[in-house]
């Protein structure tokens, strides 16, 4: 159903848009309509109206179009209202509020991963995505992934970014990994490096944030690479908490107007963490101990890779281990992103026979680096670590990395 609108613009030009679709969500609720329509500079938009915006006079549908560019002329507000009120398209979509997995779907603010027949859209809250893509995959692999060869910690950290969708398809419970040492020993290089196969490095978080920040930031990276630079920065008496909370994957229960429950925010978290404090020295700043249960959702890694070069081991030419951070850090401003979309995409096709390949995986890297005599924390951290190793193996086996097998 197409509708046409004389609008203001910088130029005369009538505005068309389409009605594309009826929306809702995976319950069945939340129905609206999908339109397509031109901004002033004819850039296409895709956009739901849900239906309860169209109630009385429209406004908070009209602010929705105007926002994007659609400005009908003065007096046909009510029109477009009426009209959109009366559209019951045939074709229908489903809209989701959170990226990552959405039974066989992978959704992301701009795309969903699918060889499903009915469209998925993320209708989650608006901002700009953090997921951007500059250069090409084989860019990225000459100039990024090849560097992290003969380094353990960027071929780990790599590793664990492309582990985060894999939580879901191996039953693994969510979790971290906190790299510890002192300043300047390239520890935020490593984020950046892992944050490069989705984003550029504004990519990575920051621990300073309240708890409530935070949540809304894990419900952003659902299944997707996670990494929070200066653990230092969170408030101590909260910092075991939001791990708890993060790993755990739900936000705080809350009441609505009513009184009612409201729904909780979900989510599935792989996140890689960096200070120059661990979690327990850090909350003993509040005079809280650390609990047991904190220490296996973050694990803390040493960040000094014990070659005199702080993280690095190999500086592939390099003067020395700042310069190597420098021309890590530069080629993640040149490409970043293409790796996580191509890694995406592989695993959709492959998703079915993932999860018992993964269950074989893990077994044999327990049997490798655990005893019979290992308990069971330790089974539910090397669980985490394999996974890590299984994703890079992955990633390798499709031509992603250019590693060694592995590596």
């Amino acid at each position: 159903c197409s509708f046409l609108l004389t609008c203001y613009a910088s130029h005369t030009k009538l505005r068309t848009g389409s009605v594309l679709a009826l929306v809702r969500d995976q319950a069945a609720a939340g129905w609206g309509l999908l339109l397509e329509i031109h901004d002033p500079d004819s850039r296409l938009h895709r956009v739901v109206i849900p239906h309860g915006s169209l109630k009385g006079e429209g406004v908070e549908a009209l602010s929705t179009l105007l926002d994007r560019g659609f400005v009908p002329k003065l007096g046909a507000d009510r029109l477009l209202i009426e009209y959109l009120r009366e559209q019951r398209p045939t074709a229908r979509a489903r809209i989701v509020d959170r990226c990552g997995w959405h039974g066989g779907v992978f959704v992301l603010p701009d795309r969903a991963m699918s060889d499903a027949d009915e469209p998925h859209l993320f209708a989650g809250p608006p901002g700009a995505s953090p997921f951007k893509a500059q250069g090409t995959i084989d860019e990225w692999k000459s100039e990024v992934s090849a560097r992290c060869t003969g380094n353990s910690r960027l071929i780990f950290a790599v590793g664990a970014a492309f582990a985060a969708p894999l939580l879901a398809l191996a039953g693994v419970e969510g979790g971290g990994f906190h790299y510890r040492g002192t300043s300047s020993d390239g520890k935020t290089t490593l984020l950046r490096v892992a944050a490069s196969i989705a984003g550029p490095p504004e990519y990575v978080g920051r621990w300073r944030a309240t708890a409530n920040g935070l949540e809304a930031f894990a419900s952003q990276h659902c299944d997707c690479p996670t990494m929070i630079d200066e653990l230092a920065q969170i408030d101590p008496k909260e910092a075991g908490e939001v791990c708890y909370m993060l790993s755990n994957g739900a936000g705080k229960a809350r009441a609505s107007q009513t009184g009612a429950a409201r729904p909780r925010a979900t989510w599935r978290l792989l996140f890689q963490s960096a200070g120059e404090v661990g979690l327990s020295e850090h909350m003993a700043e509040a005079g809280r101990r650390v609990k047991a249960g904190q220490e296996i959702r973050l694990c803390e890694i040493p960040a000094d890779a014990g070659a005199n070069f702080g993280c690095f081991e190999e500086l592939h030419g390099a003067a020395n281990g700042s310069d190597f951070a420098r021309v890590l850090d530069q080629a993640t401003r040149r490409c970043h992103g293409t790796a996580w979309l191509v890694f995406l995409e592989r695993l959709v096709q492959e998703r079915d026979r993932l999860p018992e390949w993964l269950a074989d995986f893990a077994k044999r890297f327990e049997a490798r680096c655990l005893t019979a005599a290992a308990e069971g924390q330790a089974r539910r951290v090397a669980a985490r670590f394999a996974l890590v190793a299984a994703a890079g193996e992955l990633a390798t086996d499709w031509g992603l990395t250019g590693w060694p097998a592995g590596a």
